[in-house]
């Protein structure tokens, strides 16, 4: 993909105070993800060391790989743990799985929790669409935990999409986490750019102004040339970056293309 520097004069130096600042950004704002279901416990180590290594500050694995990750990190608190619940198919569990889940993440100690609310409710029961929402925020709220309500809305008709962001956004979760597909490969330069701005422009319309919660941006965002569209797309559309998250299994990547030399 063509730089988006060339297509919008967007630069990460406009934002950041050096190039080093601008990588610490990096390592505490991508939500480093991994999240085959079942991980083989060597790679699982492999996994949280070369996290803790680069210098992350979160990552998201399945609940089932909590246990053995806390027993890699051990006592020193380098890396905090989000944790999803049921499928991120929100519609493929029931409430009370998901309470369940919920529980059990809790009682897990991790940092954050992310949650898929049951999109089949959008039609004809918005009410209850909120009230599954704010049954899992209460019970993250009264642990003090970091709460996500994650949106694959990607499928969805425009006025669906608006209404499951709006919605969300009332019920006030510290998050609100938007899944963008975005092309293994372009047909042209920009192609991302312009499908990312899309999808910006979906939330915004949602939003407008009254960004109450913070935003995170899913997506095959697998090097450096496909996070800047985001970057810069966040900055157009008012999100401040401190409350602004990527999350992607590809965090490696980007830090390794990222040219630090001043």
């Amino acid at each position: 993909m063509v730089s988006v520097t060339w297509l919008e004069g967007f630069d990460p130096s406009y934002i950041f105070k050096s190039k080093q600042d601008f990588k610490n950004w990096l390592l505490s704002h991508i939500d480093l993800t991994y999240l085959p279901a079942y991980l083989p416990e060597s790679k699982l180590q492999e996994f949280i060391k070369k996290a803790i290594d680069y210098g992350f500050s979160r990552v998201c694995i399945p609940i089932t790989a909590i246990s053995k990750a806390k027993e890699v990190i051990g006592q020193t608190d380098k890396l905090e743990l989000i944790t999803f619940i049921s499928s991120f198919h929100g519609n493929r569990n029931t409430i009370d799985e998901k309470k369940q889940a919920c529980s059990s993440a809790i009682s897990l100690k991790t940092s954050e929790i992310e949650f898929s609310p049951n999109l089949s409710l959008l039609t004809d029961h918005p009410d209850l669409f909120k009230e599954e929402i704010n049954l899992l925020l209460d019970m993250t709220k009264q642990a003090n935990k970091q709460s996500k309500v994650y949106l694959e809305i990607d499928k969805l008709p425009d006025d669906l999409i608006e209404n499951a962001i709006k919605l969300s956004q009332e019920c006030s979760p510290d998050y609100i986490s938007i899944f963008i597909r975005l092309l293994e490969e372009e047909t042209y330069d920009g192609e991302n750019l312009n499908f990312s701005k899309e999808w910006f422009e979906k939330i915004d319309k949602a939003l407008g102004k009254d960004k109450k919660t913070n935003l995170k941006v899913y997506g095959r965002i697998d090097n450096f040339n496909n996070l800047l569209p985001i970057l810069y797309l966040a900055t157009k559309y008012g999100w401040n970056f401190d409350n602004f998250r990527i999350g992607t299994e590809y965090g490696f990547d980007i830090i390794d293309g990222l040219d630090t030399s001043q």
